[in-house]
């Protein structure tokens, strides 16, 4: 098990623990025995009770657990249920919506035509030489030197 992951276990851990047992005891002993096994016993991740957790540096893939456990273990009727899906689905939504239009097909080929454009443009710019050169190239021209 790499590093992250086991670190992700004691974030998870930590969270629990300032929950207390209320929540803990609402999850599946296994489950909780595994997140205490497998965590980084040299990572104690610390966090403050009064600022939300998405405030404070927590890993991405912790919240995403901490909303798993929400919704499969504390959630205390179907309502409720329904009401955490559905913000997971709009923040899903969301997030897909960011993905499409940061790398949007349409506008990387857009990109890609224009860049073209200009590389046809600039290798349709006639070249002279310097002044100097061409006056140099007269005169030797005149003497026969070339």
């Amino acid at each position: 098990m790499n590093i992250k992951t086991k670190e992700i276990y004691s974030e998870v851990y930590q969270v629990l623990s300032l929950l207390g047992n209320e929540y803990i005891d609402k999850l599946p002993n296994s489950l909780f025995n595994m997140l205490k096994e497998k965590k980084n016993i040299s990572y104690t991740p610390q966090y403050i009770e009064d600022i939300p957790l998405n405030k404070q540096n927590i890993k991405k893939e912790t919240l995403a657990i901490i909303a798993l456990l929400h919704l499969n273990y504390w959630c205390d009727n179907e309502k409720e249920k329904l009401e955490l899906k559905q913000i997971l689905k709009n923040n899903e939504d969301r997030y897909q919506q960011e993905l499409r239009n940061k790398y949007n097909p349409e506008d990387i080929f857009k990109k890609h035509k224009q860049e073209s454009i200009v590389e046809n443009q600039l290798s349709m710019i006639e070249y002279k030489e310097p002044l100097f050169k061409r006056f140099i190239s007269k005169i030797k021209s005149i003497f026969h030197m070339n």
